[in-house]
């Protein structure tokens, strides 16, 4: 398994394909914003209203920060396997990343994986197992909220019971968190944290789609809000460019103009409509990404500084000695 991630590490870590990767997320970016000028006009009036309800605002602020900090908990407790990095410590690294990742090349993660070699000696390799262990972990969160987003979107249920039967999964992470830490079992329980910090972000995905379609006018409930979520999180999981740029917009139009059909709730919304609504999304996470990822990259550089030094100064004392 080792060699065949490797094997594919070299592969996507090529220069040229690399920048045409990012040239087609451009090109899909810049397509994502012709479609919402062109056929949301009422869209746009609709989030141009939406100054009338700063709270919501503020929340579409405030929650990416929840979401990273959720994923950087379910990156951490699979990475503490192989050594001493610290949740704030993740956190930062996470945030520097999720900056990163919207230049060309997509250096987060390489970033990420030579930090935690030079700073703590966690071996590449492993580093890049923790890397896969995520995508899997991630895929079927995104998968299992999806699948129960459509079992539960017709049922005659209170939009508070769908909410907690598509929560549900939490559980069986916390379930896994339970399993003995000794023998074939001694590192189930990760993967049980992983799965259940990972799904709660998902959820809050959900929140966020929620906020998105109601200021935009065209207020869904939880089913489908939760399965666009889900099929939003599937976006970063496609090795085009950092953080689903310009396959995000794409997906999250076509998720919110077919899923109510699907779902039986009346007529769908128009594919520029659920396009708008992903890049104002996108417009809210850019502004707290871009201080957040400074501060993050700052302070990594100090830590890394200092830890330089501790080095240096234990070879010379044991060149001393």
């Amino acid at each position: 398994m080792i060699e065949w991630i490797r094997s594919l590490q070299r592969v996507l870590s090529r220069k040229p394909l690399k920048l045409a990767l990012f040239v087609v997320a451009l090109a899909l970016f810049g397509g994502a914003i012709a479609s919402a000028l062109r056929g949301s006009r009422e869209g746009f009036d609709a989030f141009a209203r939406a100054r009338e309800q700063p709270a919501l605002l503020a929340a579409l602020v405030v929650l990416p920060l929840v979401c990273l900090s959720l994923a950087s908990m379910s990156i951490w407790v699979l990475t503490r396997r192989y050594g001493p990095v610290g949740p704030g410590e993740m956190l930062a690294i996470l945030g520097a990343a999720w900056l990163l990742n919207y230049l060309p090349m997509k250096p987060g993660v390489a970033g990420r994986v030579a930090y935690q070699k030079s700073v703590h000696g966690i071996d590449v390799r492993w580093s890049l197992v923790v890397v896969v262990q995520s995508i899997i972990v991630g895929a079927t969160c995104f998968g299992a909220q999806v699948l129960l987003s459509s079992l539960v979107a017709e049922k005659p249920w209170s939009e508070g019971v769908r909410a907690v039967a598509i929560a549900s999964p939490v559980l069986a992470g916390v379930l896994l968190m339970l399993a003995p830490r000794s023998g074939a079992t001694a590192h189930l329980w990760r993967y049980g944290a992983a799965f259940a910090f990972r799904y709660l972000d998902s959820l809050v995905w959900a929140v966020r789609y929620w906020i998105l379609l109601r200021l935009a006018g065209q207020p869904q409930g939880v089913a489908t809000s939760s399965a666009i979520a889900g099929i939003s999180q599937s976006a970063t999981l496609i090795p085009i460019a950092g953080n689903g740029l310009g396959v995000r917009e794409w997906m999250v139009g076509l998720a919110a103009s077919s899923l109510p059909a699907w779902y039986g709730k009346g007529p769908s919304l128009p594919l520029a409509y659920g396009v708008s609504a992903e890049l104002l999304n996108r417009v809210c996470e850019v502004v707290v990404a871009v201080p957040v990822g400074v501060f993050c990259l700052l302070w990594l550089l100090k830590r890394f500084g200092r830890a330089r030094a501790l080095e240096t100064v234990a070879i010379a004392e044991s060149v001393r000695s």
